[in-house]
């Protein structure tokens, strides 16, 4: 063999060992899951209902919405990975901001408490956050303005998205 020819096998071996592997997180890994929220008839607790022109968004965060008059039986939230606390407001009958007048639609503020639990996936995928012994509280309960009537826990533990984790009935 010549000489030429074992330097560029030796290159060509190098070259391949010394390539690093991408630090990609594949997207069918399961990262930090949101919360599904499943929405019930209070009259028949069995079907489920979309409330109508429904608005989510943080407390204290008036410009950004994480549902925008949506209406749809289920949602999916984030929950916040750095506190125990989450404060949501959710607005049925939410107007239309660009219309003149527009008539407000009824809030209801929801505190979300919970653990974090931290889990190690990858070096690509970093950390995933789990919330364990999830408790929702209707911030003001004996509103006669209240659209919620009745919050039920299904699944105590956010580790997956595979379910529903709350029931809301109204």
């Amino acid at each position: 063999m010549k000489r030429s020819s074992v330097i560029l096998i030796l290159l060509v071996l190098v070259s391949v060992i010394s390539c690093q592997r991408d630090d990609i997180c594949p997207e069918k890994t399961d990262t930090t899951p949101l919360l599904i929220i499943r929405f019930h008839e209070n009259q028949d607790p069995f079907d489920l209902k979309a409330p109508q022109n429904l608005n989510v968004r943080e407390l204290g965060n008036d410009s950004s919405y994480i549902y925008y008059r949506y209406s749809r039986d289920s949602i999916a939230i984030p929950l916040r990975t750095d506190q125990d606390v989450t404060e949501l407001l959710f607005t049925v009958n939410a107007p239309d901001t660009s219309a003149t007048n527009p008539v407000p639609g009824i809030t209801d503020t929801l505190r979300f408490s919970y653990g974090r639990e931290q889990e190690y996936l990858n070096r690509a995928c970093a950390y995933k956050v789990n919330f364990v012994g999830l408790n929702i509280e209707l911030t003001d309960p004996a509103s006669a303005e209240n659209w919620i009537d009745d919050i039920t826990i299904e699944q105590p533990n956010v580790e997956d998205e595979k379910q529903a984790h709350v029931s809301i009935f109204f």
